[in-house]
């Protein structure tokens, strides 16, 4: 008897779950997630990061044209300072937000040569639900920290 009712409910409820559309969401609030999933991000998240950086040749200096030049030790802490601390914040496509951060003390890469100062994190927010961007975190764990590479 209650089934019925539970799905018509959920087929019923507002579509609040949309995911969390970075475009319009506010640039403090996005530095907010990022600080809040630095503090909370999962091993595995971070795994997923490194292959990622590592299978885009980052990590390589005759790999790509743009390659980290800090030891790879340092990345994972200088990857959570991005996102803890960035200096700014740019919404990307729908669901991604690019978190930059400078190290104006450390050359953190090159690009083609030249010195690049700064790291940049790209995560994806699709599976937040826009109706829970003040309270994220039970989906803070989903969060996809994409990629990151020396930048400008």
């Amino acid at each position: 008897m209650y089934k019925p009712l539970l799905f018509a409910s959920l087929f019923l409820t507002p579509f609040s779950l949309q995911a969390l559309d970075t475009r319009q969401t506010p640039t403090e609030q996005l530095l907010e997630l990022g600080r809040e999933l630095a503090a909370s991000a999962g091993a595995s998240q971070w795994q997923q990061l490194w292959q990622r950086v590592r299978q885009a040749g980052y990590l390589q200096a005759n790999g790509t044209s743009v390659h980290f030049t800090v030891p790879p030790v340092q990345l994972p802490e200088l990857a959570r300072q991005t996102l803890a601390r960035a200096d700014q914040v740019q919404a990307q496509q729908q669901t991604q937000a690019l978190y930059r951060r400078s190290f104006a003390d450390q050359v953190i890469g090159h690009r083609d040569g030249q010195p690049l100062h700064a790291l940049c994190l790209l995560v994806d927010w699709r599976t937040l639900p826009q109706g829970m961007r003040n309270t994220p975190q039970a989906y803070l764990p989903s969060a996809s920290l994409l990629s990151s590479y020396p930048c400008d």
